[in-house]
């Protein structure tokens, strides 16, 4: 008879083979160049680990920067179909991948390095026709690992958790995991740093916290502020202070945990950044305000005098908010705000997907399903623990007014800088919110099934979406074996079904029941 240990290790095995199966469906059926903005990240990475940070500006544009790199990396242009729709990636033309050096322009020096070295390090094989999906399975590492513990850690509770990560692992993750771009490093640390802080009993989750924490926090220049908010939000959650979940961790991950959180800064002070992108970096520091706020309110003897706490600290906050915003580039804009939040649906709707250049949408039915998920969950959370249903119904209102905050913040006129994926290191743990349960049996267990099944119909509308926008447009046929094949290393019908496959074995894996039991 197998051991608990030995069943144990078996099953994580088989998780993470899942998911890297899945992973590899999307990096096998992304073509070149259809992340946003990859081709981009592409060349500052192997620029980077060439030891060249900064490249050499572009004469008449100082945003872009040339690198030497081998002329394979950020090849080719998708000029000819990405932002439209209608075309067909089949268009573009695919030059020589040679290995020669040759210089590339980029609009990414400026990102943080810590997600571009593996990558990066892919365009030191010489391998042209491979080197794209090789960089992204480099790219995918770290993000899969992050995200693969913190399945396994939440599988441990129950079903329950683990199946609402992965109705939160939408379509857009997955697309964003097998691409090249530090959005996927940043997503998969936001899963773990809730999952481990969460449920800290153990010293694998609270390194999964500390690990989540680092990959948040450094990945992009707004991760300071998700990675800070993801902790707030499971301070509320637990009922728990900032001090308690640090005063939790070993003396070593406390190091570590302190030790990333300059790190920021630096990159702040190398880029020379100003405004709203010099103050996310210093975010952290406001665990030390919601630390005090809430001992403060603590001491307070009675409702009316927390009810002062609480308005004092609303208007604090948006006169804070107000200062930072009126530094943006042309100061405060009404037309521009009203755009912003007229854009609000359109956010919402990214959060589930809308892939590639933003030319590939998710469809509709899968959007609806995803949010009428999380209505169900949130329903079962009010019967069964309300600070569920507060907190998670709370995060949503954050997520969105922060992306109206660094939309404007930024000092751009369209209205449209934001996108849905710079939201999903806390966004991926929404679902998760409203599922958390103490320890013990509970009505949403019970729904677990339902909800996998949900999960894997959205992934699966998003993938088949995304292969025929790809191969016809979203204009064309939805006949796989009419589909063009564009130069995919794998014909895309075979992709569709190695997809259905590959999630259909995560979902039963996670489905199953914990070593635990079955020991």
């Amino acid at each position: 008879m197998s051991t608990p240990d030995g069943l144990h290790r078996r099953r994580a095995i088989a998780l993470a083979a899942a998911i890297a199966a899945v992973i590899g469906c999307w990096i096998l059926g992304n073509p070149r160049s259809s992340g946003p903005d990859e081709p981009s990240h592409m060349v500052a990475s192997a620029g980077l680990v060439r030891g060249d940070f900064d490249g050499d500006p572009l004469a008449g544009n100082a945003a872009v920067r040339v690198f030497d790199v081998p002329g394979m990396v950020g090849a080719p242009d998708p000029g000819c179909w990405a932002l439209d729709p209608l075309a067909p990636v089949g268009c573009a033309v695919v030059p020589g991948l040679d290995e020669q050096t040759a210089p590339r322009a980029s609009t990414s020096s400026n990102y943080a390095p810590w997600a571009y070295v593996l990558p990066g390090s892919a365009s030191f094989v010489p391998w042209g026709a491979g080197y794209a999906y090789l960089a992204r399975a480099a790219s995918a590492v770290v993000p899969a690992v992050l995200f693969a513990v913190a399945i396994a850690r939440l599988r441990r509770r129950g079903r329950a958790p683990a199946v609402a990560a992965l109705l939160g692992a939408t379509p857009i993750v997955w697309f964003t995991f097998g691409t090249v771009n530090p959005s996927a490093m940043a997503i998969g640390g936001g899963l773990a740093l809730t999952a481990g802080l969460l449920d800290d009993e153990e010293i694998t989750d609270r390194w999964l916290a500390v690990a989540g924490w680092a990959a948040v926090l450094l990945a992009r220049r707004d991760g300071p502020l998700w990675a800070t908010a993801i902790v707030v939000t499971v301070c509320a959650l637990r009922g728990a202070r900032p001090a308690e979940l640090f005063a939790r961790l070993g003396r070593a991950q406390r190091i570590v945990a302190l030790a990333v959180v300059p790190l920021p800064v630096v990159s702040v002070l190398e880029r020379g950044d100003s405004g709203l992108n010099a103050a996310l970096a210093l975010a952290p520091a406001g665990l030390i305000a919601v630390e005090g706020v809430v001992r403060l309110w603590d001491r307070q003897p009675t409702g009316q005098h927390r009810a002062a706490v609480a308005i004092a600290t609303g208007l604090l906050s948006a006169v804070g908010l107000t200062v930072l915003l009126s530094l943006r580039p042309g100061g405060l804009d009404t037309d521009v705000m009203q755009l912003v939040i007229g854009s609000t649906g359109e956010h919402l709707r990214q959060i589930v997907g809308v892939l590639g250049w933003l030319d590939a949408p998710v469809p509709t039915f899968a959007t609806f399903l995803f949010w009428a998920a999380i209505g169900g969950l949130a329903a079962v959370a009010v019967l069964e623990r309300p600070r569920s249903a507060l907190v998670g119904v709370l995060a949503v209102i954050g997520i969105v007014v922060a992306a109206w905050v660094l939309e404007l913040g930024q000092g751009a006129d369209y209205g449209r800088y934001w996108q849905g994926r710079y939201s999903m290191p806390i966004a991926i743990g929404l679902p998760l919110l409203f599922a958390w349960r103490p320890a013990g049996r509970h009505l949403v267990d019970r729904l677990a099934v339902h909800v996998a099944v949900v999960a894997w119909v959205i992934l699966n509308a998003g993938f088949i979406a995304a292969q025929r926008r790809w191969a016809v447009g979203i204009g064309g046929t939805w006949y796989p074996w009419r589909w063009d094949t564009w130069g995919s290393p794998i014909d895309p019908w075979l992709l569709v079904v190695a997809h259905l496959v590959a999630t259909a074995w995560l979902t039963l894996t996670v489905l199953r029941e914990p070593s635990q039991q079955a020991g």
